[in-house]
């Protein structure tokens, strides 16, 4: 397996290894851990892992798109054709993102065993090339048609130089798609922010309930939760930030003050209430001070415990901000 950049940093073209001889031939379609590997080598993130696939059949001039679905479901698709050809399009639409209103095309074939990896918060779609283009995807999230969401497949603004000459057979669904800037967008997740959180109460005169599952609330997967309590009067804790791990913290009883610094601006938010959360992400140091005798600080972290991932030297977290800077201003 190789992976291609392409002029928008997070989508890949995959090139499978194939193994021909004169039978006929044979590749890995999917491989997950070397998948994540080849990313990983790439500096990009790691995707949750794919839970629904779908197979779609195209005459020659179909086109499908732009199409993308909001969170709680965003889709992060692995797609591939395996009968036909088609020219595939991805278009970064991530508020914020550097790479904004920017798209990308490939031509996939049942003959060049090609892949394109779209992440979560890129629009998609493709045009067949040829009569019974059959289209394989992977996803990261099922369908919801409530958060399904499209894109104009011809809107100027994004000027997308879809295959000429072609007479392209477009649902009326797909005609009604409003322009990027009428869009109902998703915003870029950022590295080194953080973001107060007010959760929803479920009651009634009983008592009061608040569930968290991965939503808006929980932008993540969740694979360890752990909670602190007991700490001794004049501790405070914390003192590091991660490279990687993304974390909900929420204080289900008494209190705590967090500060977080993102290495430029420094915020302070108190958890006085089990109605109030904050989300952090990585690069950001965490200090927590003032707890109260009865805090019980609940934290949900996206990855489990690796100490290969904290940063704990606040000079080594300032100098990996300032390269984080430079990294980005290059793209």
């Amino acid at each position: 397996m190789k992976l291609l950049k392409t002029d928008l940093q997070d989508v890949v073209i995959i090139e499978p290894t194939v193994f021909r001889d004169d039978r006929g031939w044979f590749f890995e379609s999917f491989n997950e851990p070397r998948f994540h590997d080849e990313l990983s080598k790439l500096g990009l993130p790691i995707p949750r892992s794919f839970i629904q696939d779908n197979h779609s059949s195209s005459q020659k001039g179909v086109l499908r798109g732009l199409h993308y679905q909001l969170a709680p479901h965003a889709q992060g698709k692995l797609v591939r054709v395996v009968s036909g050809s088609a020219y595939d399009v991805a278009v970064d639409i991530r508020k914020g993102s550097p790479t904004y209103g920017k798209w990308v095309g490939a031509e996939l074939s049942a003959e060049n065993h090609r892949m394109l990896w779209i992440p979560e918060g890129f629009a998609h779609g493709f045009v067949a090339l040829e009569d019974n283009t059959h289209f394989l995807y992977k996803t990261t999230d099922v369908y919801s048609k409530e958060l399904e969401r499209s894109i104009k497949w011809d809107d100027p603004d994004l000027g997308i130089d879809w295959p000429a000459g072609a007479d392209f057979i477009i649902s009326e669904k797909d005609r009604q798609a409003s322009p990027l800037k009428d869009a109902d967008l998703p915003s870029l997740y950022t590295p080194g922010s953080t973001q107060a959180l007010t959760l929803d109460i479920i009651g009634d005169s009983r008592g009061s309930l608040i569930a968290l599952e991965k939503s808006s609330q929980i932008p993540f997967e969740f694979r360890r939760v752990y909670y602190i309590f007991g700490t001794q009067p004049e501790v405070s804790r914390g003192f590091h930030a991660h490279k990687d791990l993304r974390q909900l913290a929420v204080c289900v009883s008494g209190k705590c003050r967090m500060l977080m610094d993102n290495g430029v601006t420094k915020e302070e938010i108190w958890l006085d209430s089990p109605t109030k959360g904050v989300l952090i992400n990585n690069l950001v140091w965490r200090e927590m001070h003032d707890f109260s005798p009865d805090c019980v600080l609940v934290v949900f972290a996206s990855h489990e415990y690796d100490e290969k991932d904290y940063i704990r030297n606040y000079k080594e977290f300032t100098n990996l901000v300032a390269a984080a800077a430079v990294s980005n201003e290059a793209v």
